[in-house]
């Protein structure tokens, strides 16, 4: 097939067939959208491309992967659902080239128009599926002479339908991924849970009577008997593992539940105040923008602070020797029911987490630290989970972990 460029004739086969392999062998949606923008970029010469999905609220069409455009210049670019352009381009079905098909553009929203403009776009492609559209494809270049032939316009079109087809399979495919982690997560967690219950109970009962014995022992012994400091050693270290039985009996049965309605910005800027002295000790910045003034929800405020508690601290811990620790929070489109969320990110400049290790994270008794029962985790995901969120880690070895806590915003 010959693909007319302003610069001439070419024949791509090539990049045809790789293009046609990268659909059937990326599975990632990330890194399939960089493929597919090289590949257009590569076919049609154009000097920029960005790729707008459609967000899960099914309300408006936002930035997904750009290539050659400046951050800055697509920060915040919207295009309605609903707007002219959309429709345009659902009811048509095809390619509008922006600078031949001037009376079309002049029927745009004003703002699709001055987007266009300020971009420099002068392809919009439409990514459809069974009839929906998914996305908006557009291919923008500095060159005003930059233009698509007719044999170039079908090609792009087809291969769109192609791109487009790939990408909702690839997002179909991450969500149920993630979706069975979640829930072989939850089975591991109820497994583990329910055999440590009963190896608690078992634990307990002896437990019990060691204490009673030293505590009664411990009378008859002065302040200055080193016998005396030995038993209150052995006192305290019974109260420890009491506590980590209480915190294994946490796993299996339902905790007190007390929901209400709060500010999940005003529990995070309290708990940054509690690690604050920490922090300073250890030589780590605290890198917190605050740009979101409210994000109201209903839950328990002890357990949202107590998880929110554990991650922090595990951040710190992960830098001993100083860094930063970067906090955001902001609301964001849920998962498709229209619900909002809100997004934490915890991010720390530690070690990393290693690749095989990251699955294991929420796992009882699963730690990289020294010192720790590894049940902090386990327990923030229950109570997570029982706010109807999510919670999941992303990390680098060398560069640091991001702690991103999902939860449903109430308005």
């Amino acid at each position: 097939m010959r693909l007319r460029r302003s610069g001439g004739e070419t024949k791509h086969p090539r990049i045809i067939t790789d293009f046609n392999r990268t659909l059937l062998l990326v599975a990632d949606p990330d890194s399939l959208q960089a493929s597919v923008a090289v590949r257009f970029q590569e076919l049609f010469g154009s000097e920029r491309v960005l790729i707008l999905q459609l967000d899960s609220r099914q309300l408006s069409f936002l930035p997904g992967f750009s290539l050659g455009f400046d951050p800055s210049d697509i920060g915040g670019l919207m295009l309605e659902r609903r707007g002219a352009l959309a429709r345009w381009l659902l009811v048509n079905e095809s390619v509008l080239k922006v600078d031949q098909q001037r009376d079309v553009v002049g029927c745009l929203d004003q703002a699709e128009r001055s987007l266009l403009s300020r971009l420099q776009i002068r392809v919009c492609v439409p990514l459809l599926v069974l009839n929906r559209l998914t996305g908006i494809m557009l291919l923008g270049s500095k060159d005003d002479k930059w233009r698509l032939s007719e044999e170039q316009a079908d090609l792009l079109q087809a291969l769109a339908g192609q791109a487009g087809l790939a990408f909702e399979n690839a997002a179909l495919h991450r969500e149920q991924r993630d979706r069975l982690r979640r829930l072989y997560r939850a089975e591991r967690l109820a497994a583990a849970g329910q055999l440590a219950a009963g190896v608690a109970h078992e634990i307990r009962n002896p437990l019990t009577s060691i204490r009673s014995t030293i505590q009664y022992v411990l009378p008859s012994f002065g302040e200055s008997d080193q016998k005396r400091g030995l038993l209150q050693e052995l006192l305290s270290e019974v109260d420890r593992i009491d506590r980590i039985v209480n915190d294994l009996l946490t796993l299996t049965r339902p905790t007190d539940f007390h929901p209400i309605d709060m500010n999940l910005v005003e529990l995070l800027d309290h708990t940054l105040l509690l690690i604050g002295p920490q922090a300073r000790k250890q030589g780590v910045d605290i890198v917190y923008p605050r740009e979101q003034g409210e994000l109201n929800l209903r839950g328990d405020m002890a357990q949202l602070k107590q998880v929110l508690l554990n991650v922090l601290l595990n951040a710190l811990q992960a830098m001993p020797e100083g860094g930063t620790l970067t906090v955001s929070v902001a609301g964001k489109g849920g998962d498709g029911t229209g619900l909002q969320v809100a997004d934490v990110r915890i991010t720390d400049t530690g070690a990393g987490i290693p690749p095989e290790h990251i699955d294991k994270v929420f796992d009882p008794f699963f730690t990289l630290k020294k010192e720790g029962t590894g049940l902090g985790l386990s327990i923030s995901y229950s109570i997570i989970q029982q706010h109807d969120g999510d919670i999941e880690f992303q990390s680098e070895v060398g560069r640091g972990t991001t702690v991103i806590i999902r939860l449903p915003v109430s308005g």
